[in-house]
């Protein structure tokens, strides 16, 4: 199962980096399997899961800093 996308780039020592596939995770239905978003109306607990998993099969030495990415066209000047 793969559920890492590794980035084939050259490597910097102190920078690590790593797309999730959708697989490997417990989520249902429309974000089946590995949702790691709160703000989409997955199931809390489910997306608590699937980001200790995450967390568990990366070896993260640190908890991650979760962001609310969102997709559309409109420009935020921040």
């Amino acid at each position: 199962m793969k559920c890492f996308i590794l980035p084939d780039w050259p490597e910097i020592p102190s920078i690590s980096a790593l797309s999730t596939t959708r697989l490997g995770g417990v989520s249902r239905g429309a974000y089946d399997s590995f949702n790691l978003a709160q703000h989409v109306g997955d199931c809390h607990e489910a997306v608590i899961r699937n980001r200790s998993l995450l967390e568990e099969k990366a070896k993260l030495p640190v908890a991650p800093r979760w962001l609310k990415q969102v997709h559309g066209t409109r420009l935020v000047d921040a």
